[in-house]
Order: structure tokens, then C-alpha cells, then sequence
């Protein structure tokens, strides 16, 4: 079979696209974004979990988010090392016991593993330690209470989301906590 200059031109101009449009092994064939893939310790995903359930399980999605963004940023500030640690600590003070979480010092443990209740808090908290809801309170919230009381805490009111209020560890005085 003979090949006519003008099939033997098709023919090398495919060869060369070819050549040309396969990516060297340096380069990827899509640029995809890059995802930092973190280990992330499902025991401390389940202290959150418990958490996020006993301090927020009623709250929207981001009050839920705030509760462990704080959790994260007290360990970030030295509280404890891990999660599990930051929420279970306790402190004697003049010879009674505080909780940094109320529900710690009542006995609960164990909610109800298979309630949509605590599926979702499962799943806030695992997003949570994976980097998700980053600016839901700032970096300094290290308190929060709920808006049915007023501890008369000195601290400097940093947000306010659904029933929680968020505080730092900045001291105000009073005439500015009563403003």
C-alpha cells in the first residue's frame, strides 16, 4: 500500500501532537488543588463528639463548630495536649473540684451513639480537627457560657453564637463589661 505525501503529512502531524500533548512525568495531567491529608486520632474526635453533644447538641451547625474551635484553640494555648485532655481537666479549687465543662463534673459520658443528635456532632467534630470552621470564633476564644447566666467573668466578649457566649482571656474592667 503506498501512502500519499498528503497521508504521510496527517500521519506525522498525529505522531507529533502525540508526542507533543502527553505531559512529561514531572507534570501532572491536571492541576488539581493540593489536599493536606492530617491523621486525625478518632479518640479525640469522639471526646469532641461528646463535647460538641453535651455543651451544644441543640445549636445550629456553627454554635456547635464554636464549642470545639475552643476546645482546639486551649490546646493550642497550652491547656492540655489533646482534645480528650483539654475537656476532661479539672482543678481543685479551695478543696472542691471544677470542670472545665459542666457535663464532666455531672457524670455523663456515654449520649447515644446512633442519634442524629450525635452523628452530627460526630461529624462537626471531625471537621473541626480537620481544619473546617477556622474563623467561626477567633483564635483567642478560650471561654464561653451559655446566655442564661452571667458568671461576672472578667473577660472580653469576643462573639456570640446562637446560645453561647464566646470570651477571651483578655481581662476588661467594669465599666466596660457593663457597656
Amino acid at each position: 500500500m503506498l501512502l500519499t505525501f498528503k497521508n504521510k503529512l496527517l500521519i506525522f502531524t498525529m505522531l507529533f501532537l502525540t508526542v507533543m500533548c502527553v505531559p512529561s512525568p514531572t507534570q501532572p495531567l491536571i492541576n488539581l488543588p493540593q489536599i493536606n491529608l492530617k491523621k486525625i486520632d478518632m479518640k479525640q474526635v469522639g471526646c469532641m463528639a461528646r463535647n460538641i453533644y453535651f455543651e451544644a447538641g441543640a445549636e445550629a451547625m456553627p454554635g456547635q463548630a464554636a464549642i470545639a474551635r475552643v476546645v482546639l484553640n486551649r490546646v493550642n494555648q497550652g491547656f492540655a495536649e489533646t482534645p480528650c485532655k483539654v475537656i476532661y481537666q479539672k482543678t481543685n479549687i479551695n478543696d472542691k473540684i471544677q470542670c472545665q465543662f459542666s457535663w464532666v463534673c455531672e457524670g455523663k459520658d456515654v449520649p447515644n451513639k446512633s442519634s442524629t443528635k450525635y452523628k452530627q456532632a460526630e461529624m462537626i467534630a471531625y471537621q473541626v480537627m480537620s481544619g473546617m470552621y477556622k474563623d467561626v470564633v477567633p483564635k483567642s476564644a478560650l471561654f464561653f457560657h451559655a446566655i442564661t447566666v452571667d458568671p461576672l467573668w472578667p473577660y472580653k466578649q469576643v462573639a456570640k453564637i446562637g446560645n453561647h457566649i464566646f470570651y477571651s482571656k483578655q481581662k476588661v474592667n467594669n465599666e466596660q463589661k457593663s457597656n
